[in-house]
């Protein structure tokens, strides 16, 4: 499962809104976090045929990371109020995070054959035929919810990573573009058409993550990205500078030291400075075997063998079949 995948699936459970919930149930739900489980038990030992409260106090479960019991009281309001559709998708939501997917749809399903146009519920089911790799059903589910005129910025961004996933990168950038015309503020959007751009190595991701920045400048994963993308295309001072801002702003972000010593070693020659960037990123993650290949190589470039050595055994060692390592080491060996 691709990192990407992972995140959007953690978006949509935390991120969509509940499009059909009634407000009422919102405002008491939202009044109700304040409250511990102990006063919420109190309410259902008085009133048990509450649904409402069943499901305010399974809010309360998943914030205290709960998920077994936040789904069992889902279920008891399922069995108070069968027909609420949005207790189907809290529910599914909930076995999605719980990591069964199988459960999750099959809520959903159940949703939709009590509402079949209700989009909230076609849209986390689109989402996961896409986290077990069903494009086919997800982009069905997606065409649907156009055909209801329910298409939203989230719907073409899902599209947009299936034709990403199955490499429609033209399909995918057009979806994107259309999520952003829904969603000016969708972020990820524009970064994801730079990475897809960048990806086939077409200069233009650099305009998209330029504009990015300026979007939204205080956006650590964009700025990252951004770096990664500059690198890419060798505009090495301004890589550098996004690094720089990373880690200003999150110093114990091992890839953003390690790519900054990298551009330091290979094409600034600031080997010293290479040096402090990766031991930096060793620090924060001691099994990092590139870190330290890296580090070992700077070392060679300097002329330390010794140190060099002890860094490329390091890196065989968390590693023990690194290429680049025993090469590195067989060089020094024969100096």
């Amino acid at each position: 499962m691709s990192k990407i995948k992972l995140f959007i699936i953690i978006a949509i459970i935390f991120s969509l809104c509940s499009c059909n919930q009634n407000s009422k149930t919102k405002t008491e739900s939202l009044n109700d976090k304040k409250e511990s489980i102990t006063a919420i038990n109190e309410k259902i030992r008085k009133n048990p045929k509450s649904a409402n409260l069943f499901l305010q106090r399974a809010e309360l479960y998943l914030q205290k990371n709960n998920i077994i019991e936040a789904i069992n009281d889902m279920q008891i309001a399922l069995k108070l109020d069968s027909l609420n559709e949005n207790y189907y998708i809290k529910i599914a939501e909930y076995q999605m995070i719980k990591g069964d997917s199988e459960q999750g749809k099959q809520s959903l399903e159940k949703c939709l054959k009590i509402n079949p146009k209700n989009d909230e519920a076609k849209l986390k089911l689109a989402y996961i035929y896409f986290y077990v790799q069903m494009y086919n059903k997800a982009l069905f589910e997606l065409e649907d919810i156009e055909t209801l005129k329910k298409q939203s910025s989230e719907s073409y961004f899902l599209k947009a990573l299936i034709f990403d996933e199955t490499e429609m990168y033209e399909n995918a950038i057009e979806a994107l573009k259309l999520s952003i015309e829904y969603d000016n503020e969708n972020w990820k959007a524009y970064e994801r058409i730079g990475l897809i751009l960048a990806g086939v190595n077409n200069k233009l991701a650099v305009d998209y993550f330029e504009t990015a920045i300026r979007l939204f400048p205080a956006n650590l994963e964009i700025r990252y990205n951004a770096g990664v993308v500059f690198q890419k295309f060798e505009l090495f001072e301004k890589a550098v500078s996004e690094y720089q801002f990373v880690i200003s702003n999150e110093p114990n972000m091992p890839e953003a030291h390690e790519n900054l010593g990298i551009i330091y070693v290979n094409n600034i020659k600031n080997y010293n400075l290479a040096i402090e960037e990766f031991s930096k990123t060793i620090e924060i993650d001691s099994l990092d075997h590139t870190a330290y290949y890296n580090r070992g190589y700077t070392y060679e470039k300097m002329k330390n063998y010794k140190l060099a050595e002890i860094d490329y055994r390091k890196t065989l060692k968390i590693v023990p079949n690194y290429e680049l390592a025993i090469q590195g080491l067989n060089e020094i060996l024969e100096k």
